[in-house]
């Protein structure tokens, strides 16, 4: 861990000065707004209360993240641990301005690096497919599709990433 600003903070990459912060609740509003005017989340609907509401929620089994480069914040990251033998990328963000600049790739690796599990598991909304093709890009594979499982009319993926598992 290092400390960054006063706040205990995780190096992701040092290149590109990207760092997991746990998520504070001044992050919460501008992120919930911010993911609101992206898609998947515009196309399904969901308001800026709903992000607040799920971001801030008590939830022991999910660890929450603001990712931050060069002192701003570019996305936030969700990670439900313990899943299916594995974490489970809840959800995994990266505001416009900061996607193609392989920081998503590099949250992958690290989520890797940290959970010594057989599997890494996501969902992804089966119209995003910018998305689909990132996690095809890092090793994920379609194992389910979930008819309707946040709005009736389009189906979430369940994708599935084998890691090695833990000896």
């Amino acid at each position: 861990m290092a400390n960054q600003g006063g706040v205990g903070v995780e190096l992701i990459d040092a290149k590109q000065e990207v760092f997991l912060s746990p998520l504070s609740n001044e992050h919460v509003s501008s992120i919930s707004t911010t993911l609101c005017s992206m898609d998947p989340w515009l196309t399904l609907g969901y308001t800026p209360d709903v992000f607040e509401f799920y971001l801030l929620r008590a939830d022991a089994a999910l660890t929450r993240y603001a990712v931050v480069t060069y002192g701003t914040v570019a996305g936030v990251l969700s990670l439900r641990s313990p899943w299916l033998f594995g974490p489970f990328i809840e959800l995994m963000a990266l505001f416009e301005e900061f996607q193609g600049k392989g920081i998503g790739r590099r949250l992958i690796d690290w989520i890797c690096e940290r959970y010594e599990s057989a599997n890494l598991w996501t969902t992804v909304s089966s119209f995003n497919l910018k998305a689909l093709k990132f996690y095809s890009d890092a090793g994920f594979l379609q194992t389910a599709i979930l008819e309707g499982l946040i709005k009736r009319g389009w189906d979430e993926i369940l994708l599935r990433k084998k890691m090695t598992a833990p000896k």
